[in-house]
């Protein structure tokens, strides 16, 4: 019997990987995660099912079953990939989040909340068809909403090395801001609360649930 193990996020589709994902969901919380995590993903990277790895002999079992489990710790190490091709169309991330657009914004902010349900749509927003290209530079379509052609070909096509490494960008970008505006806001409030005319004012704050503590709290939370 051959068995192909995936050595790298490239090699598995998002296709698998959300089958994979759906398949574990009903056990999160339980005794049984982990256990069904190694066994879901040697089925979904590996296509072997469950009567024929409980045939396996052990020692093929814990060679696969470690192979399995340091891809699994690739995904947080995966890189941004700021271009690929896909069927001759190049696409490309986003250049620059300064010029980002307010429908770009709200769209990725809002498939966020669900995000393993909306990856898709969410990959389809920040990766766009290369329309010009300059060396390393290059310009991306205009944003127009969902593109229904592109979302179906990223549901089937798009690898996972991908899909870690633009996810983990632009979630570590969205961490950046808070803390960003955390470290302001902790300054700010010390600036007021050294300042006897600012006492009602801070008193509201802190009712409010805005405190130097509370503030150090929400940033060890986010750490």
């Amino acid at each position: 019997m051959e068995i192909i193990i995936p050595e790298n996020w490239s090699e598995v589709s998002l296709e698998q990987y959300l089958k994979f994902y759906k398949s574990i969901r009903p056990y999160e919380n339980t005794k049984d995660y982990e256990k069904k995590i190694l066994e879901n993903s040697i089925y979904h990277f590996c296509g072997i099912s469950a009567d024929v790895y409980k045939s396996l002999p052990e020692k093929v079992f814990t060679d696969l079953s470690t192979s399995i489990l340091e891809l699994i710790k690739k995904s947080s190490k995966e890189k941004l990939v700021l271009s690929f091709e896909l069927f001759g169309q190049k696409y490309g991330f986003i250049s620059s989040f300064d010029d980002i657009t307010y429908g770009e914004y709200v769209d990725l902010i809002t498939y966020s909340k669900d995000t393993w349900n909306n990856i898709a749509l969410i990959m389809a927003i920040l990766y766009r068809p290369i329309t010009e290209e300059k060396g390393d530079k290059y310009n991306i379509e205009f944003y127009n909403g969902t593109n229904n052609n592109q979302v179906d070909l990223f549901n089937k096509k798009l690898t996972m090395d991908i899909v870690f490494g633009g996810l983990s960008f632009f979630f570590n970008l969205q961490l950046d801001l808070v803390t960003d505006i955390l470290n302001f806001s902790m300054k700010n409030l010390q600036k007021i609360s050294q300042d006897p005319k600012h006492t009602k004012l801070l008193h509201i704050l802190q009712k409010n649930g805005t405190s130097i503590a509370q503030l150090q709290s929400l940033q060890t939370i986010i750490h």
